[in-house]
Protein backbone atom coordinates (compact mmCIF):
# COMPACT_ATOMS: atom_id res chain seq x y z
CA UNK A 1 0.00 0.00 0.00
CA UNK A 2 2.78 2.27 -0.52
CA UNK A 3 2.80 5.36 -2.23
CA UNK A 4 4.15 5.61 -5.78
CA UNK A 5 6.01 8.62 -5.27
CA UNK A 6 7.60 10.85 -2.88
CA UNK A 7 5.55 11.91 -0.12
CA UNK A 8 5.44 15.59 0.57
CA UNK A 9 3.26 15.84 3.44
CA UNK A 10 1.44 14.11 6.75
CA UNK A 11 -1.10 15.56 8.96
CA UNK A 12 -2.79 13.84 12.23
CA UNK A 13 -6.33 13.76 13.08
CA UNK A 14 -5.81 13.01 16.79
CA UNK A 15 -9.31 13.02 18.05
CA UNK A 16 -9.99 9.40 15.44
CA UNK A 17 -6.65 8.46 15.63
CA UNK A 18 -5.90 8.36 11.44
CA UNK A 19 -2.74 9.72 9.92
CA UNK A 20 -2.61 11.44 6.33
CA UNK A 21 0.36 11.09 3.74
CA UNK A 22 0.11 13.38 0.61
CA UNK A 23 1.98 12.21 -2.23
CA UNK A 24 3.22 13.37 -5.63
CA UNK A 25 1.33 10.30 -6.87
CA UNK A 26 -1.66 12.41 -6.46
CA UNK A 27 -2.93 10.31 -3.72
CA UNK A 28 -3.45 11.11 -0.12
CA UNK A 29 -3.77 7.59 2.04
CA UNK A 30 -5.79 6.92 5.07
CA UNK A 31 -3.97 5.42 7.62
CA UNK A 32 -5.28 3.64 11.17
CA UNK A 33 -2.79 4.89 14.04
CA UNK A 34 -3.70 2.08 16.35
CA UNK A 35 -2.31 -1.13 14.17
CA UNK A 36 -0.52 0.90 11.24
CA UNK A 37 -3.09 -0.42 8.36
CA UNK A 38 -4.03 2.04 4.95
CA UNK A 39 -7.98 2.08 5.16
CA UNK A 40 -8.45 3.97 2.19
CA UNK A 41 -6.66 5.61 -0.94
CA UNK A 42 -8.23 8.91 -1.71
CA UNK A 43 -7.47 9.58 -5.64
CA UNK A 44 -7.51 13.90 -5.07
CA UNK A 45 -5.83 15.57 -7.78
CA UNK A 46 -4.85 15.27 -11.18
CA UNK A 47 -1.15 16.87 -10.48
CA UNK A 48 1.31 16.25 -7.54
CA UNK A 49 0.49 17.04 -4.06
CA UNK A 50 2.01 19.56 -1.76
CA UNK A 51 0.22 19.65 1.40
CA UNK A 52 -2.38 18.42 3.47
CA UNK A 53 -3.32 19.94 6.98
CA UNK A 54 -6.28 18.89 8.95
CA UNK A 55 -8.99 21.06 10.77
CA UNK A 56 -9.97 20.10 14.12
CA UNK A 57 -13.49 19.06 13.90
CA UNK A 58 -11.64 16.71 10.96
CA UNK A 59 -11.94 18.41 7.88
CA UNK A 60 -9.19 17.50 5.30
CA UNK A 61 -7.90 20.30 3.21
CA UNK A 62 -5.08 18.82 -0.02
CA UNK A 63 -3.26 21.23 -2.15
CA UNK A 64 -2.06 20.58 -5.26
CA UNK A 65 -0.06 21.61 -8.49
CA UNK A 66 -3.34 21.85 -10.54
CA UNK A 67 -4.13 24.75 -8.90
CA UNK A 68 -6.63 24.18 -6.67
CA UNK A 69 -7.34 22.96 -2.65
CA UNK A 70 -9.75 20.37 -2.43
CA UNK A 71 -11.92 19.98 0.92
CA UNK A 72 -13.02 16.38 2.14
CA UNK A 73 -15.16 15.01 4.85
CA UNK A 74 -14.87 12.19 6.39
CA UNK A 75 -17.87 9.68 6.04
CA UNK A 76 -17.89 6.80 8.72
CA UNK A 77 -21.09 5.22 6.82
CA UNK A 78 -19.28 4.71 3.64
CA UNK A 79 -17.17 1.27 4.41
CA UNK A 80 -13.70 1.69 2.26
CA UNK A 81 -14.08 4.93 0.18
CA UNK A 82 -15.02 7.00 3.76
CA UNK A 83 -14.02 10.61 2.15
CA UNK A 84 -15.75 12.46 0.14
CA UNK A 85 -15.18 15.97 -1.74
CA UNK A 86 -17.12 18.31 -0.04
CA UNK A 87 -15.82 21.80 -2.59
CA UNK A 88 -12.92 22.45 -4.95
CA UNK A 89 -11.24 25.96 -4.21
CA UNK A 90 -9.60 27.18 -7.36
CA UNK A 91 -6.46 29.06 -6.71
CA UNK A 92 -6.23 31.77 -10.11
CA UNK A 93 -4.70 28.89 -11.90
CA UNK A 94 -1.02 29.24 -9.64
CA UNK A 95 -0.07 25.51 -8.43
CA UNK A 96 -0.61 25.51 -4.69
CA UNK A 97 2.40 24.96 -2.39
CA UNK A 98 1.63 25.45 1.25
CA UNK A 99 -1.28 25.52 3.59
CA UNK A 100 -2.20 26.92 7.04
CA UNK A 101 -5.20 27.19 9.06
CA UNK A 102 -6.09 29.96 11.48
CA UNK A 103 -6.57 29.21 14.86
CA UNK A 104 -9.77 29.26 15.61
CA UNK A 105 -10.15 27.07 12.04
CA UNK A 106 -12.13 30.05 10.55
CA UNK A 107 -9.72 30.41 7.25
CA UNK A 108 -7.93 29.05 5.10
CA UNK A 109 -4.44 30.16 3.61
CA UNK A 110 -3.13 28.86 0.43
CA UNK A 111 0.75 29.81 -0.66
CA UNK A 112 0.84 29.91 -4.19
CA UNK A 113 4.18 29.94 -6.58
CA UNK A 114 2.81 32.93 -8.24
CA UNK A 115 3.99 34.50 -4.70
CA UNK A 116 0.22 34.87 -3.72
CA UNK A 117 -0.84 34.01 -0.74
CA UNK A 118 -4.91 33.18 -1.39
CA UNK A 119 -7.17 32.67 1.76
CA UNK A 120 -10.73 31.68 2.70
CA UNK A 121 -13.19 32.36 5.03
CA UNK A 122 -16.42 30.78 6.46
CA UNK A 123 -19.61 32.49 5.72
CA UNK A 124 -21.13 33.66 9.18
CA UNK A 125 -24.20 32.23 7.70
CA UNK A 126 -23.95 29.26 4.98
CA UNK A 127 -20.35 28.35 7.28
CA UNK A 128 -18.98 27.45 3.03
CA UNK A 129 -15.19 28.39 2.86
CA UNK A 130 -15.27 31.52 0.59
CA UNK A 131 -12.67 33.60 -1.68
CA UNK A 132 -11.62 36.43 0.52
CA UNK A 133 -8.56 37.97 -1.51
CA UNK A 134 -4.96 37.73 -1.62
CA UNK A 135 -1.94 38.83 0.47
CA UNK A 136 0.73 40.19 -2.21
CA UNK A 137 4.45 40.45 -1.48
CA UNK A 138 6.49 37.88 -2.27
CA UNK A 139 8.04 38.12 -5.54
CA UNK A 140 8.69 34.32 -5.81
CA UNK A 141 6.94 30.92 -5.01
CA UNK A 142 5.71 30.82 -1.49
CA UNK A 143 7.07 27.68 0.07
CA UNK A 144 5.29 27.38 3.66
CA UNK A 145 3.09 28.76 5.80
CA UNK A 146 2.35 28.73 9.62
CA UNK A 147 -0.06 30.69 12.07
CA UNK A 148 -0.39 31.84 15.36
CA UNK A 149 -2.96 34.07 16.58
CA UNK A 150 -3.77 36.37 14.57
CA UNK A 151 -0.60 36.21 12.68
CA UNK A 152 0.37 34.00 9.48
CA UNK A 153 3.77 33.68 8.74
CA UNK A 154 4.97 33.13 4.87
CA UNK A 155 8.13 31.83 3.68
CA UNK A 156 9.17 32.13 0.27
CA UNK A 157 11.72 31.33 -2.96
CA UNK A 158 12.37 34.88 -2.41
CA UNK A 159 14.57 34.83 0.21
CA UNK A 160 12.36 36.51 2.39
CA UNK A 161 9.92 35.80 5.67
CA UNK A 162 6.50 37.98 6.02
CA UNK A 163 4.61 38.91 8.84
CA UNK A 164 0.91 39.29 8.25
CA UNK A 165 -1.91 40.32 10.99
CA UNK A 166 -5.31 39.84 10.62
CA UNK A 167 -6.97 43.02 11.84
CA UNK A 168 -10.80 42.95 14.15
CA UNK A 169 -12.14 44.11 10.81
CA UNK A 170 -11.15 41.15 9.10
CA UNK A 171 -8.44 43.28 6.56
CA UNK A 172 -4.47 42.32 6.55
CA UNK A 173 -1.30 44.14 6.86
CA UNK A 174 2.09 42.86 6.52
CA UNK A 175 4.01 44.11 9.78
CA UNK A 176 7.53 42.59 9.02
CA UNK A 177 9.52 41.25 6.21
CA UNK A 178 12.45 39.15 7.61
CA UNK A 179 15.32 39.19 5.24
CA UNK A 180 18.61 37.66 5.75
CA UNK A 181 18.61 33.93 4.20
CA UNK A 182 21.08 33.16 1.50
CA UNK A 183 18.02 31.30 -0.31
CA UNK A 184 14.66 29.97 -0.22
CA UNK A 185 12.61 30.01 3.39
CA UNK A 186 11.47 26.07 2.76
CA UNK A 187 9.98 25.82 6.40
CA UNK A 188 8.75 28.67 8.93
CA UNK A 189 7.54 27.81 12.53
CA UNK A 190 5.39 30.69 14.87
CA UNK A 191 4.77 30.84 18.79
CA UNK A 192 3.70 33.11 21.05
CA UNK A 193 6.56 32.50 23.56
CA UNK A 194 6.73 33.22 26.81
CA UNK A 195 4.13 35.37 28.95
CA UNK A 196 6.16 38.33 29.21
CA UNK A 197 5.83 38.27 25.21
CA UNK A 198 2.29 37.33 25.23
CA UNK A 199 1.98 40.61 26.78
CA UNK A 200 3.15 42.50 24.09
CA UNK A 201 1.56 42.40 20.12
CA UNK A 202 3.76 39.74 18.38
CA UNK A 203 5.48 36.98 17.98
CA UNK A 204 8.47 34.77 17.75
CA UNK A 205 9.13 33.13 14.16
CA UNK A 206 11.71 30.70 12.89
CA UNK A 207 12.82 30.09 9.64
CA UNK A 208 14.36 27.45 8.01
CA UNK A 209 16.33 27.93 4.44
CA UNK A 210 18.17 25.86 1.88
CA UNK A 211 21.34 28.25 2.94
CA UNK A 212 21.74 25.86 5.96
CA UNK A 213 20.36 28.53 8.27
CA UNK A 214 18.15 28.41 11.24
CA UNK A 215 17.11 31.99 12.22
CA UNK A 216 14.94 32.98 15.59
CA UNK A 217 12.92 36.65 15.05
CA UNK A 218 11.33 38.36 17.50
CA UNK A 219 8.45 40.55 16.05
CA UNK A 220 6.55 43.11 17.61
CA UNK A 221 3.30 44.55 15.86
CA UNK A 222 3.69 48.55 17.35
CA UNK A 223 1.62 51.35 15.82
CA UNK A 224 4.73 52.34 13.13
CA UNK A 225 4.74 48.91 11.74
CA UNK A 226 7.88 47.15 11.50
CA UNK A 227 9.14 47.27 7.24
CA UNK A 228 12.05 45.50 7.46
CA UNK A 229 14.14 42.59 9.28
CA UNK A 230 16.31 46.32 10.63
CA UNK A 231 13.49 46.36 12.76
CA UNK A 232 13.15 42.58 14.26
CA UNK A 233 14.93 41.05 15.96
CA UNK A 234 16.81 37.69 15.73
CA UNK A 235 19.73 35.01 16.06
CA UNK A 236 21.28 32.24 14.65
CA UNK A 237 21.33 28.34 15.63
CA UNK A 238 24.29 27.08 15.14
Amino acid sequence: MRHMGPISSLAINVSDEILYSASFDKTVKVWRISDHKCIETIQAHSEPINAIVVADDGVLYTASDDATVRVWRRNFCSGDRAHSLTVTLPAKYSPVKALTLSCDGGVLYGGCTDGYIHYWHRGWFSGQLQHGGELQGHTHAVMCLASVGNYVVSGSADSTSRVWVREPDGQYSCVAVLQGHRGPIRCVAAFHGSAAEESEDGCTVCTGSIDGVLKVWRVVNNAARCPAQKSCEYFELN
